[in-house]
């Protein structure tokens, strides 16, 4: 016979208050429906709901108890991270500082009558108003925290990229103002997913740049010393989107990336034609092309050269620039370097300095123009605008300057007398697996590549 059926039995000997002690002890607490035929008897009855209110009564006293443990926990958490001392006066009570961003001078002062709940106030602002906190509220904080003066660049694209796929985004309107530690990773796939679909195709680089922020605010918000959330929620939903949905973009060819030795030679006579046939809008960015295909300088550091960065038949690169500002620093810390002057790339300097003398271009850059609004610096757009010209005259493949610097370096690694560090270090790679991935490429015409294959499988 079970124990509800003893509890209810008329023949039982136990009393009650011993039954209920008993039942206690064994945390049985479910109802057994096979012995509703007992429960016949009123007074048996009464002695049952008595035993199962005692029960929800000491469930509730747990409750209550586990809150007070709660709270106590957060406050010593809080007062583990308050960095500022707490004040108690008779007159004002108990009040202290916490760091606000949105105040005027960046405090917010807590004042309370006692000691508890001021300590209260302090784990709403430093814990439980994380509760409410939206992926909105988070951006501009995390952005805050990432913006140096050497990413500039960077956090102009983040903002972009923001404006565009989230704050303008009718999609991402529910997911940036819901509290972020409330969405879950199928609500983050689900709005990615329809984020994809809507601007396909996406490759991976376009991938990147519209959920690269939803990621890092996610990370943000994991620091310990934040500690919103428990986990990054978004690399969990990230692993279950659908890649249909991602683009392969095909490998560009060769072609496309680097200019030939003919096209090089053609490009430099047409340069030198220009500098003679156009003198009523003048310009030094043809010769600023030439240089790239001696030097294979990054656009932004040929912009910030200056007649001081050459010394001893070197040039030495430390800085950047564009048309809104000159940056004293390279893109990575590699881009620090000097490099060997060529006898070609001397020629084109000499020609620089003619022209600057002829037009009246006395700034302290190589390459100048007579703006101010660019600081007399040549345009950091003057090259490419040029280049795609002489590309449509010549009839071959446009490109970019960039690829002059593609071109450059491939030619380098081509050479069996140059060491691969060396053309590393000229380019001002970190690392040598960038240069050979991204800047080895076949610079000879399909023509030229038949004859040496035959050559070379030739008994």
């Amino acid at each position: 016979m079970n124990d509800l059926t003893t509890f209810f039995s008329p023949e039982r000997t136990t009393s009650v208050p011993e039954i209920i002690s008993k039942e206690k002890n064994k945390n049985y607490f479910q109802i057994n429906f096979a012995t509703e035929k007992f429960i016949d008897n009123y007074e048996y009855l009464n002695i049952y709901n008595h035993m199962l209110c005692e029960n929800f009564l000491q469930r509730m006293i747990d409750v209550e108890t586990i809150n007070i443990i709660s709270i106590a926990k957060k406050i010593q958490h809080v007062k583990c991270i308050h960095p500022y001392p707490v004040y108690h006066t008779t007159k004002s009570g108990w009040f202290t500082v916490v760091d606000d961003i949105a105040s005027p001078n960046g405090k917010r002062k807590f004042r309370r009558c006692s000691e508890e709940s001021l300590w209260n106030a302090l784990v709403n602002w430093y814990i439980d108003k994380d509760k409410i906190i939206s992926l909105r509220d988070i951006f501009p904080k995390w952005l805050q925290w990432k913006e140096t003066p050497a990413n500039y660049d960077n956090i102009k694209r983040i903002k972009a990229a923001w404006k565009a796929y989230y704050q303008e985004e009718p999609i991402s309107k529910t997911i940036i103002a819901k509290p972020i530690a409330q969405i879950t990773s199928l609500e983050l796939r689900e709005w990615a997913e329809a984020l994809l679909k809507k601007h396909y195709p996406v490759d991976k680089k376009k991938f990147y740049r519209i959920f690269s922020i939803v990621n890092q605010c996610f990370e943000y918000a994991t620091d310990e010393d934040i500690h919103i959330l428990e986990c990054n929620t978004w690399q969990r939903a990230k692993k279950k989107i659908n890649k249909c949905l991602i683009v392969s973009n095909p490998v560009p060819a060769d072609e496309e990336q680097v200019f030939t030795d003919t096209e090089r030679k053609l490009i430099k006579d047409m340069v030198e034609k220009d500098l003679i046939r156009y003198t009523k809008h003048p310009t030094s960015a043809g010769l600023q092309i030439l240089f790239l295909f001696e030097t294979g300088l990054r656009i932004g550091e040929c912009c910030g050269l200056k007649w001081t960065d050459i010394r001893h038949n070197r040039l030495y690169i430390r800085r950047q620039a564009n048309n809104e500002m000159v940056k004293e620093w390279t893109k990575s810390n590699a881009g620090y370097r000097d490099i060997p002057l060529t006898t070609e790339a001397n020629k084109i300097l000499d020609k620089v300095k003619s022209y600057n003398e002829e037009h009246g271009l006395e700034a302290e850059w190589i390459f100048q123009s007579s703006n101010p609004d660019y600081g007399y610096r040549l345009s950091y757009n003057a090259a490419d605008r040029k280049l795609r010209k002489l590309c449509a005259r010549l009839d071959i493949i446009t490109k970019s300057p960039h690829k002059c610097r593609k071109t450059c370096i491939s030619t380098l690694l081509d050479c069996p007398d140059i060491n691969n560090r060396t053309v590393q270090r000229f380019a001002g790679h970190k690392d040598i697996s960038t240069t050979f991935t991204f800047y080895s490429f076949e610079r000879r015409t399909k023509e030229e590549q038949a004859l040496a294959i035959d050559k070379a499988l030739q008994l």
